[in-house]
């Protein structure tokens, strides 16, 4: 698959899924939507989670193409939407991307007197 211009690293995208993984390993489910089939399996058509900082997060399912994948939707106070790298975790994702602090040639100087 081939990546856009702007696509986010490959390292940060690791670092993302890190994160993301963190914080639904500390979640509760807080609801869920049971479907009992009348030949007796059961189905879930979302799971509502509530994270460690409280904020609401479900899981739905969503066909992309030919393929089922869960999507992670996000409360954010005036009703459901996904959930993105962009809104969600833009401060993890400028850490994850910044430059590597290095200080500036006087202090350097400086340090060695």
């Amino acid at each position: 698959m081939a990546k856009l211009v702007n696509s986010i690293p490959e390292a940060a995208q690791e670092g993302l899924e890190t994160y993301l993984n963190e914080d639904l390993r500390g979640a509760v489910v807080s609801d869920s939507v049971p479907v009992v089939d009348d030949d007796g399996k059961i189905f879930l058509d979302e799971i509502i989670l509530r994270l460690e900082d409280g904020r609401k997060v479900a899981i739905v399912p969503e066909m992309r193409g030919m393929c089922p994948w869960l999507v992670l939707e996000i409360h954010d106070g005036q009703g459901w939407r996904n959930m993105s790298v962009a809104e969600d975790y833009a401060e993890e994702l400028e850490e994850l991307t910044a430059a590597p602090w290095r200080p500036e040639p006087d202090t350097v100087e400086e340090a060695r007197l």
